[in-house]
């Protein structure tokens, strides 16, 4: 590892993704030419820290990498954007998750493909104990459960923040062991209202608070922007915040919630308010959108700060 100090540390997924824009997604037999392919690294931990260092945070992956071309696509990936892999483990079997991701270039809807790939979990003995107490934040993805929780674990010992993805998939076992460590919860409206059984993100998010204790809660929704609770102490609610989608012109929504996790988490280390940071992330995973890929559009911070102080220019890639 660099002697550069870390600022986050993502223990979670890196997958591939291939990209393709097509004039209309595809019929059965249907065979014709796509605008643009692209290929590069996914995953939600993996593209997070990519975009907080693109944002200028010093970070580092925790996961394990796969003994195929995909696990080395995979890591030289985070490699290029500067993303410390020095502690990923190289795997003797296995391979990476690789999706295929056709994008409609006319109304940016998606068909999406994926192998989630097979391979040994991070294990708890694999998390350097002092790469974890000396970072500011540790950020996780509810994958690799045990390594996560005991990370996690570690971080709060240390006084280190812990954020949570929480994405849109289906309920996961071992969530309750999870997210109790958790201090910056980002949730998808869907894990929201899975995990609370409120549909209405204004009780759900009070609901998380609630049940788990974060500092802080964020609910995600896409076009409808997002709401965000603090807490004044562990469990008790402090405020609600709406943080409206920013517009933009759209190309692919791919990884904008994994950005937006990057940019949040690199914003509340910077000691913003809960509403310059929510406005900084939203215009950060809406640069995101203008570009095909997951990180290809992913903005600098100085990118960023302009599209913050004059958000009509998202409209104008």
């Amino acid at each position: 590892m660099s002697a550069k100090a870390v600022d986050i540390v993502g223990l979670g997924l890196a997958t591939i993704d291939i990209m393709t824009l097509v004039p209309r997604l595809p019929a059965r037999d249907e065979v014709f030419r796509a605008r643009s392919i692209l290929l590069e690294g996914g995953g939600p931990v993996a593209t997070a820290l990519v975009a907080a260092a693109r944002l200028g945070a010093a970070t580092a992956y925790l996961g394990p990498i796969a003994p195929s071309t995909w696990g080395q696509l995979a890591r030289a990936g985070l490699e290029r954007e500067g993303v410390d892999t020095s502690h990923a483990p190289n795997r003797t079997s296995g391979e990476q998750g690789v999706s295929v991701i056709l994008v409609d270039e006319g109304t940016g809807q998606r068909s999406i493909l994926y192998d989630s790939g097979q391979m040994p979990e991070l294990s708890p003995a694999e998390v350097p104990a002092e790469l974890i107490a000396s970072t500011q934040a540790l950020h996780l993805d509810g994958s690799h459960l045990e390594a996560a929780c005991h990370a996690a674990e570690t971080a709060r010992q240390a006084g280190v923040i812990v954020s949570f993805d929480g994405g849109a998939g289906e309920l996961w076992a071992g969530a309750e062991r999870l997210l109790p460590l958790v201090d910056l919860m980002v949730v998808a409206r869907r894990f929201a209202e899975q995990h609370t059984g409120q549909a209405d993100p204004l009780q759900a998010g009070p609901a998380l608070l609630e049940t788990y204790g974060p500092r802080q809660v964020v609910i995600t929704d896409g076009v409808r922007g997002c709401w965000y609770w603090g807490a004044a102490k562990r469990g008790v609610a402090q405020r609600g915040i709406h943080q409206p989608a920013i517009p933009t012109e759209v190309v692919d929504t791919t990884g904008a919630g994994d950005v937006f996790h990057g940019a949040y988490l690199y914003a509340f280390l910077q000691g913003w308010p809960a509403r310059r940071s929510l406005a900084f992330a939203a215009a950060t995973a809406a640069l995101k959108c203008r570009a095909l890929g997951g990180r290809a559009g992913i903005p600098t911070r100085p990118q960023v700060e302009e599209a913050v102080s004059n958000p009509k220019g998202l409209k104008d890639p």
